[in-house]
């Protein structure tokens, strides 16, 4: 079976690309492993095509695996060549027979838009890894079984051979040190992903169901996103009693159906199983606050959005959410829903002026994710990584 996938794989690369691939008309730096966007469209997804747009001409080709297009592979051949790579670094990281298909290396350095595509390549200290966050070593227990010698599998190859790292926020670069205290990187630095500053646009539907002043929650709906506690929380601030409702927004994680439960279970809570672009828009325009004190995140894109429709949210000391929000974010322990709940109050009860001096702190901090500059950023960082 591992050969008749190798063979697919080989047959699909002579027959399909050869005369249809072009090259940049510039130098390119660096070829792109982009697989991730075969069945990723979460925010990974999107930080690797706002470099891949911003920096074309540095770039050569894009590999999905053994594939490499101009575009993502789709449909069914899309998702047999993400199957064969999950399974390929999976067989590496653990053992099993597609471990034996052998890793591929372009000419050029690579730029891994995602670690987990490194087992299926020869990894190089010339290429070049996006690292989101360090979660499967760092809380396993929000992972399935298998999650955890898996990423390790992958972080120790990057410690070991060193390429240039480059980690989306402060606290993911921190985490990874204190992971693997051994590393020796060809060079890491911290680059934000970019922040859509046309957010607040568009058009504006109200959602059924949702009235008064609400608390909002925006995010995948599962263990790692906390919102059990958050609902106890909710519970514990007495808000509902005050006319408060305290909606729930995302999609389904592992985890999801203990949520829905205590959702259905939980006086003042509203989960909305699906919301389009206009309603998502206005439940930010509406809100009262945002609550997000996650256990764990990448980046944590729903605060940023939220602050960029001026909402003041609540979110996890010392982690990436609070790096993103700045000092006018309300910082609470994750673990604690007594100070979950005196944050969920003051959202509610904040005079205005709090609320506008937050709001100014916030906006400051937002100007670091300006997408012209981050893009700047990455053609920078290119080219020095190159060198």
């Amino acid at each position: 079976m591992v050969g008749l996938a190798k063979a697919i794989i080989d047959c699909s690369l002579h027959q399909t690309l050869g005369p249809i691939l072009t090259q940049s008309a510039a130098t390119p730096l660096f070829d792109v492993e982009f697989s991730l966007s075969i069945y990723n469209r979460t925010g990974k997804y999107f930080i690797g095509k706002d470099i891949i747009e911003a920096c074309g001409d540095l770039l050569g080709e894009t590999y999905y695996g053994y594939y490499h297009s101009k575009t993502p592979p789709q449909r069914l051949f899309g998702k047999a060549l993400g199957r064969i790579q999950h399974l390929q670094v999976t067989g590496k990281a653990l053992g099993g027979p597609f471990g034996l298909l052998p890793p591929h290396r372009p000419a050029r350095p690579l730029l891994h838009m995602d670690p987990f595509s490194i087992p299926s390549t020869r990894l190089s200290e010339k290429d070049a890894v996006i690292c989101h966050d360090v979660g499967p070593i760092t809380h396993p227990d929000l992972f399935d079984a298998n999650t955890r010698p898996i990423y390790d599998h992958i972080y120790k190859q990057i410690a070991a051979v060193g390429p240039h790292v480059i980690f989306v926020s402060q606290a993911t670069q921190k985490a990874f040190a204190a992971c693997y205290p051994g590393a020796k990187l060809a060079s890491e630095r911290v680059i934000y992903p970019a922040i859509r500053q046309d957010v607040s646009g568009g058009e504006a539907e109200p959602v059924e169901g949702v009235k008064g002043p609400f608390l909002l929650t925006v995010g995948a709906l599962g263990t790692r996103k906390n919102q059990i506690r958050s609902m106890k929380a909710f519970t514990q601030s007495g808000l509902a009693k005050r006319g408060v409702t305290y909606v729930l927004c995302g999609s389904n994680e592992p985890g999801f159906e203990a949520v829905q439960k205590a959702a259905l279970e939980t006086e003042g809570v509203v989960m909305l199983k699906y919301v389009s672009d206009a309603q998502l828009a206005w439940l930010y325009q509406n809100a009262s606050g945002f609550v997000l004190p996650s256990l764990l995140e990448g980046f944590g894109m729903p605060v940023a959005e939220a602050i960029r429709y001026g909402l003041v949210p609540v979110v996890t000391k010392d982690s990436v959410l609070e790096e993103v929000a700045g000092d006018g974010a309300l910082g609470v322990d994750a673990e604690n829903e007594a100070e979950i709940a005196a944050a969920m109050i003051r959202l509610i009860d904040m005079p205005d002026a709090e609320r506008q001096d937050r709001r100014t702190q916030m906006t400051a901090a937002m100007s670091r994710f300006v997408p012209a500059a981050i893009a700047q950023q990455w053609r920078e960082t290119l080219i020095d990584m190159a060198r």
